[in-house]
């Protein structure tokens, strides 16, 4: 036996979850009272709890050096009057029942740079010149 868990994980219908590239509005929990943010959901399925739970990261409208400009990479869900940028070094877990509301989705291409971004800030190589 290879010690892994094999229980099926219930969620009402596929429609309840979220997918890599969608973003929601969620609590913050870096700012003590703060409204929701937007996040940007970067992994599902590879959880432990797939449906139950995302890997994120966060949307600001800080124009940080370190931060990537979501710009034409809006699917839909975009404000015109904001511009959105993603913070790859600011990574969470969001529960699905934190949720308020969808907001909309980013294109892959986006997302997986974000994910490449995070991978190079948990393994050390990743550098601040950009």
């Amino acid at each position: 036996m290879s010690g892994k868990s094999t229980r099926s994980i219930r969620v009402n219908s596929v429609s309840d979850t979220y997918r890599k590239g969608d973003v929601f509005w969620a609590p913050d929990p870096f700012r003590r009272g703060s409204n929701p943010r937007l996040w940007l959901v970067l992994v599902t399925e590879q959880l432990p709890y797939p449906g139950e739970e995302y890997v994120c990261a966060p949307l600001t409208t800080s124009d940080l050096p370190a931060n990537y400009e979501v710009g034409d990479a809006w699917i839909t869900g975009r404000n015109p009057e904001k511009i959105s940028y993603c913070s790859p070094w600011v990574i969470g877990t969001v529960k699905h029942r934190a949720v308020a509301n969808p907001q909309g989705r980013i294109t892959t291409e986006f997302t997986d740079e974000i994910l490449e971004q995070c991978h190079a800030v948990l393994d050390e190589s990743w550098g601040l010149s950009e």
